[in-house]
């Protein structure tokens, strides 16, 4: 019969005991700190299916797209939306396939690009990813006069929105940084003859990224304790697509589909405005 030495009950006690302070150590640090590990959620201001299915000279085709539960949990969120829009209704003149997702109250995450996901159903890439700038018609943003990006220094840009159903007119914060789409071109065995370009970008607290390095620049600071990043992801297919055309109809899309979407979305200047006064009251 084997015995453990007699020394090794006190070892694994007093190893417990360090593993237990360095633990409320740790705990007491980061609180100290004001660092934030696991980001608290922020909750959206409106479901995305209540946005327009009527987006300039575009029209939603069909019922959105429904994922199922297999999907939903490699999509990781429920909050979603997944459209298709045609050229004034009409399938031959253009078809934009529009792909929201929220996501919120997270640790980390590697979010889901067309990169990696047209890959996996089956398309080839033939391209590397590039950002290219989006030129959204930004002549009816006004500069905010009252708020900036607590992170940036920046000032945001307000539009005047009045909703396509409602008739509602709101003015709507849009997001600060520059408005640029990761491009990829892809092609599909079965349809030689088409090109296809998926290409997206993100909102992270109240900011625009290419990346997914930038929404965890943005977003998983350790500095931010409210977090949030949406992806704004489209694809289009025709025989005659170029880089420059999809960046074209996606640029022209988004002169409508931001505003409805950053009204759903937080209003990120005033989850800044309320930290502070809790910061403020807490220090009283």
């Amino acid at each position: 019969m084997q015995y453990f030495d007699k020394h090794a009950k006190p070892a694994l006690v007093v190893a417990c005991g360090l593993l237990l302070v360095c633990g409320l150590g740790f705990r007491w640090a980061v609180s100290q700190l004001n660092v934030y590990l696991k980001k608290e959620p922020v909750e959206l201001r409106g479901s995305f299916d209540t946005i327009s299915r009527s987006i300039g000279r575009w029209r939603a085709l069909g019922k959105d797209h429904l994922l199922d539960e297999a999907m939903l949990m490699e999509l990781g969120t429920t909050k979603y939306l997944d459209r298709v829009y045609a050229i004034d209704g009409d399938a031959r003149q253009g078809v934009l396939n529009a792909h929201v997702a929220y996501y919120t109250g997270l640790i980390d995450a590697v979010p889901h690009v067309p990169d990696r996901c047209l890959v996996a159903a089956g398309f080839h890439k033939k391209t590397q990813p590039e950002n290219l700038p989006l030129e959204v018609d930004r002549s009816s943003w006004v500069e905010d006069s009252e708020f900036t990006n607590l992170a940036t220094g920046q000032a945001y840009w307000n539009v005047r929105f009045k909703h396509d159903f409602t008739g509602q007119v709101v003015d709507v914060r849009m997001p600060v940084g520059d408005l640029r789409l990761r491009t990829t071109e892809f092609e599909r065995p079965s349809q030689r003859n088409a090109r296809v370009f998926g290409g997206y970008f993100f909102i992270a607290n109240g900011r625009a990224t290419a990346t997914p390095e930038g929404v965890r620049v943005m977003a998983f600071s350790l500095a931010e304790k409210y977090a949030y990043y949406c992806k704004v992801q489209f694809i289009y297919s025709a025989a005659d697509a170029t880089p420059g055309k999809f960046v074209e109809l996606v640029s022209e899309f988004l002169k409508d589909f931001l505003p409805e979407l950053m009204q759903r979305l937080p209003d990120w200047a005033e989850v800044e405005r309320r930290n502070e006064q809790r910061v403020a009251a807490a220090s009283n």
